[in-house]
């Protein structure tokens, strides 16, 4: 025999509405802070991991051919199209051996007499994150510290001469200030990037405007790294690590 229900319908209950819906509430708080900062935490470690790796190839390529390069960095803020490459993109870069002098390098020529070439196909930043020339400062605890950050004009593929960064590396892989006195004694160099987006504004810096800052106006999405005089790298960790 067959029962029947008549009149009975299926519903969800109030406290089965109220989970869907703090469910929903927290996925869409999720997705907004992934929108609103996308640069941050993972991002910007793939770009300080993408820079480190960068400047160990700069200094196995130096190695490896007994001869200068660079980590060159583009410098074009006319650049502004959805794919710029305006602190974002990255090659490494090597001084051809036929201008070398008496068995040894002059670092006051190299900038001015070498010829560089791209060695690789070059990589850009991840989307939101930028090199900040101006946050990458030597150490203040470095005696004589002085800006080691060269600033050139260089080809970049098949295009015309383009202005860059450069961090530099002699036939050792050991960082070398630019046009420097290689008897000199060498300064280690901090290099910052931040999550940030073109324009001008509160906080502003090298064209750059932080999406998160302090109440300094400082880049709270900031990440760095040390280049020391042998080549070597070590992360920064701390904001203040970043900022002294």
């Amino acid at each position: 025999m067959k029962r029947q229900y008549a009149g009975r319908t299926t519903a969800f209950t109030l406290i089965e509405l109220l989970v869907v819906m703090t469910i929903i509430a927290i996925m869409m708080s999720l997705a907004a802070t992934v929108l609103r900062d996308p640069g941050t935490g993972r991002t910007l470690d793939s770009g300080v991991d993408l820079v480190a790796s960068m400047i160990e190839e700069a200094r196995a390529t130096a190695q490896g051919n007994d001869t200068y390069t660079r980590l060159v960095i583009v410098n074009d803020p006319s650049d502004t199209g959805a794919n710029s490459r305006h602190l974002r993109y990255m090659v490494v870069q090597m001084l051809k051996r036929d201008l070398k002098e008496n068995g040894t390098y002059d670092a006051s020529n190299v900038s001015i007499q070498g010829k560089w070439v791209s060695t690789s196909a070059g990589a850009m930043l991840p989307a939101g994150v930028y090199f900040s020339p101006s946050y990458s400062k030597s150490l203040s605890w470095a005696e004589g510290s002085t800006n080691r950050i060269g600033s050139a004009l260089s080809p970049i593929g098949k295009k015309r001469k383009t202005r860059v960064y450069y961090f530099e590396f002699d036939e050792k892989g050991r960082f070398v200030a630019p046009g420097a006195d290689p008897s000199s004694p060498p300064q280690p160099q901090r290099i910052i990037l931040v999550h940030a987006r073109r324009g001008i504004g509160a906080g502003a810096v090298d064209g750059l405007v932080p999406l998160q800052q302090d109440k300094q106006h400082r880049p709270i999405g900031v990440k760095g790294l040390v280049v020391w005089p042998t080549g070597y790298t070590t992360l920064l960790r701390t904001r203040s690590q970043m900022f002294e």
